[in-house]
């Protein structure tokens, strides 16, 4: 594996770490036409609405350029206070083979929930607990039957992929730029821990939020760079006013169409409290059955003499 595609895994589960948060979103939310929109709980699930393909953002006006500056560098200074983070979430992935109801409103194309966990700097830990389909036949979501969900653990220095399908535990040592705070510049860095002037940078972002919310902060990003924008089209995030702490995301892929969608469940969060570094984050056993394959990313030192 290429130390590019040890990075694409590693944020593959630092993006959930992504600092937005909201409360729960009424129907008066739910209208604004410009703004993200994230199901308050899955079992009353009203699953979020694209916004549409990705268009041209105006430039700014002063009073707006200002509001996003404020927004970033509190938004910076409370990320980099934050020390452990967990909490439950709920997921929905969107594609061209996603259903529609009897109104033709677009529904998931699976919905899952699971396990988030981070430590700063760079430990993190990412567990799907339950995965449904939707069964077209059925017209109903339906768990498949002895099928375990995506696993992945970091340590600062090493990802755990647990791969499922072929029966394999995968270690992917970190090369030295990619450990610590480092992360942060990765491909999607809105990880705790990251700059305002990066995201400024390489985002073109600006504030969302409906017209009359005080609660919330709704924050759209675009990616200024060809690299970014072969990850991402968009990102929405929706930030909580009191406190500026994680709780859903919507990141729509590349083609306009699909797009990934996580909540985190304020009711489950711990905030620097509830981690055992030692437990969360050590090297996972290898389950029965399957086998352990190491994938070193770190630098070979030269021979000697050379």
């Amino acid at each position: 594996m290429t130390v590019g595609c040890a990075r694409e895994r590693l944020l593959g589960f630092i993006v959930l770490f992504i600092a937005l948060a909201v409360v729960v979103i009424g129907p008066a939310a739910a209208q604004q036409p410009n703004a993200p929109v994230v199901s308050p709980r899955p079992q009353n699930a009203q699953p979020p609405v694209a916004r549409g393909p990705v268009v041209p953002q105006r430039p700014l006006s002063p009073e707006e350029s200002a509001a996003l500056d404020r927004l970033l560098a509190a938004w910076e200074t409370r990320n980099a206070s934050v020390k452990s983070w967990s909490c439950t979430f709920y997921k929905w992935e969107y594609n061209a083979w996603s259903p529609a109801d009897a109104a033709g409103k677009r529904l998931a194309f699976t919905e899952a929930t699971g396990e988030l966990k981070y430590a700063a700097p760079d430990k993190g830990l990412f567990r799907v607990k339950e995965s449904k389909q939707w069964n077209a036949d059925r017209r109903r979501y339906e768990a498949k039957a002895g099928e375990a969900g995506e696993h992945w653990v970091c340590n600062g220095t090493s990802i755990y992929e647990f791969r499922h399908a072929e029966r394999q535990l995968r270690e992917t040592r970190l090369p030295p730029e990619m450990r610590g705070k480092a992360i942060s510049d990765g491909p999607l860095p809105f990880v705790f821990g990251a700059k305002a002037e990066t995201l400024k940078a390489r985002y073109s972002m600006r504030l969302v939020t409906p017209a009359g919310t005080t609660t919330q902060i709704w924050l759209e990003a675009v990616p200024k760079w060809q690299g970014d924008a072969a990850n991402f089209s968009k990102v929405e995030l929706i930030l909580q006013a009191r406190d500026l702490m994680p709780f859903a995301i919507q990141i729509h892929k590349p083609g306009g169409q699909d797009r990934d969608v996580y909540q985190f469940d304020p009711q489950t969060s711990l905030l620097d409290r509830g981690l055992d570094l030692i437990r969360d984050f050590s090297k996972p056993v290898t389950p029965l059955g399957y086998t352990f394959i190491l994938e070193d990313q770190t630098p070979t030192p030269p021979a000697a003499g050379r």
